[in-house]
């Protein structure tokens, strides 16, 4: 009694740890795609209750709308040719870095029947903060002139 007892336990247990393992790796995959290369697909392809990570897109100055508790912007995004709506949805906070003419990858659904993108997930970067130095000044310390 006691042995089948354990087995059927140690069934529950793996069938349990089996349905985790298979949601967790449906709901942490998402297929990746740019602005551009998202409008070209919307007509040959169905996006709807598929997870997409959406990358390449700046947010447009201006565009950024906050709910009554500034958590839950809309927002525009641009490549410069094609612009998308995008709503965050996520229960995280945003980072600081999540402002005009941030770059923006966004994780998500896209919603074709009201033409938006349910973004989930936000991750964003400052254009300002990763443009380059002029070392030229730290060259010329490097090498102080010779004296004689």
């Amino acid at each position: 009694m006691k042995k089948y007892q354990f087995i059927l336990g140690s069934l529950v247990i793996a069938a349990g740890l089996i349905y985790l393992f298979a949601t967790g790796v449906q709901q942490s995959s998402a297929m990746h795609l740019t602005l551009p290369a998202l409008v070209e697909q919307l007509g040959h392809k169905n996006f709807k209750g598929q997870r997409l990570q959406l990358g390449g897109g700046t947010v447009v100055p201006g565009s950024i709308k906050w709910d009554e508790y500034h958590h839950r912007p809309e927002f525009t995004i641009t490549d410069g040719q094609h612009t998308l709506q995008v709503r965050y949805s996520g229960s995280t906070v945003l980072p600081d870095t999540f402002k005009d003419k941030a770059i923006v990858v966004l994780e998500g659904h896209y919603k074709p029947d009201q033409n938006f993108f349910d973004a989930q997930v936000v991750f964003a970067k400052c254009p300002s903060k990763y443009e380059g130095q002029s070392y030229e000044d730290h060259a010329d310390a490097m090498n102080p002139p010779k004296s004689l």
